[in-house]
């Protein structure tokens, strides 16, 4: 075992062991420098109870009995994918990590040892001070630290409007805005009392350890103006999403763009500003055009998986989308000629009946002719 673990002694990648109890057994020079642990620190201790690694979305990723163990105790290859680790000095690590089994005579296959090879991963990694916010789905904001904020204050649907419309607004914002924008039915006076209390109740969920009088790291406020400290440097779903999207678009190499439209769009965990559509905050414009952009993608990732071969990869979207919205038809016609070319002609003719009918009853519209084209060689009647 000694002999196998030195080989992973040099290598660039931060490379920690854990045996059948996920306690670790090898902590290498470039772990050391990438978590902040010494190996005396880091050996002998359970690997998920030091790293806390999470998703980007706050998923607990690293867990007694986690998936990566569970997925290599079945025999299949260990995958590459992003973790939130946390370091000694208290702030997120964005790595890459890939794992792969130990194969020795005191190891088993119930009870593998693990060698974990992790690498930073390009993607700029959460700065000190700087909040994780997510907007796509039921509202999401992890501290610094990786502890999501939460509580009764959190709850208050105008506490959480502010941060979200101080981080869209990118810039200071003046008071007479907001008591607009929060409480425009009431007078000066009553919205700019209201105004008062949310900020304190802002500030204390993003800090709940703030002393009274104590200046606030995140939100500011002079000469009127409110401001979320470091707005451009805060990590937005939004912003990643439509990234993730558009890099995913441009890159030319088919396997890179799948990897990077997984990322992108495993972000949209559902409508844009989900719980704060009661008030003026939330667009309608915009939670369609975020609705229309992840049903884009999702269908440009299966022609990808399609031209790459993947067929079953490919018809998994597909569904997906029609689930979604039973009446797009762009994405039922791929789905029924990816059928169609397995002369699936009874999965085809079915597919195209619902779209038929959720056409007629949601939109009052009729098939369009390639749609009709499709149905007839799958010898569905209209």
């Amino acid at each position: 075992m000694d002999k196998i673990l030195g080989i992973f002694s040099n290598t660039k990648d931060g490379a920690y062991a854990v045996d059948g109890n996920q306690r670790i057994i090898f902590w290498n020079q470039a772990a050391e420098e990438m978590f902040g642990y010494t190996a005396d620190e880091a050996v002998g201790h359970v690997c998920w109870q030091l790293l806390h690694g999470h998703s980007a979305d706050g998923k607990q990723v690293c867990q007694n009995q986690c998936g990566i163990l569970q997925h290599i105790k079945k025999g299949a290859p260990g995958d590459y994918f992003d973790l939130l680790v946390k370091h000694r000095n208290g702030h997120n690590v964005l790595v890459n990590v890939s794992t792969l089994p130990l194969l020795t005579e005191n190891n088993s296959v119930e009870q593998p040892h693990l060698m974990h090879l992790a690498r930073f991963q390009a993607k700029q990694p959460l700065q000190p001070n700087r909040l994780r916010i997510h907007l796509l789905g039921p509202m999401l904001v992890w501290r610094p630290d990786g502890s999501l904020v939460e509580g009764p204050l959190w709850q208050r649907v105008k506490v959480r409007a502010l941060l979200v419309y101080l981080a869209l607004k990118r810039g200071p914002v003046s008071r007479e805005v907001l008591v607009d924008i929060l409480w425009p039915d009431l007078n000066y006076t009553a919205a700019l009392r209201n105004l008062n209390t949310t900020v304190y109740n802002l500030r204390r969920s993003l800090e709940p350890g703030l002393s009274k009088g104590s200046d606030s790291q995140f939100i500011s406020y002079k000469s009127g103006y409110y401001l979320l400290d470091g707005h451009s440097e805060h990590w937005l779903d939004v912003d990643a999403f439509e990234k993730g999207i558009h890099r995913a678009r441009i890159e030319r190499e088919p396997h890179k763009s799948i990897d990077i439209y997984k990322d992108a769009l495993a972000l949209y965990r559902g409508e844009y500003l989900f719980d704060l559509g009661n008030t003026q905050i939330s667009s309608t414009g915009e939670q369609h055009r975020f609705y229309e952009r992840n049903l884009s993608g999702l269908e440009e990732l299966a022609m990808l998986y399609e031209q790459t071969y993947q067929d079953d990869a490919a018809k998994d979207i597909y569904l997906k989308i029609m689930a979604i919205d039973p009446c797009r038809e762009s994405a039922c016609q791929k789905l029924m000629r990816l059928l169609l070319r397995y002369d699936n002609m009874a999965e085809a003719a079915s597919h195209c009946s619902r779209l038929n009918k959720a056409l007629r009853l949601e939109l009052d519209m009729v098939p369009s002719p390639e749609t009709r084209r499709l149905c007839k060689l799958a010898k569905c009647e209209l």
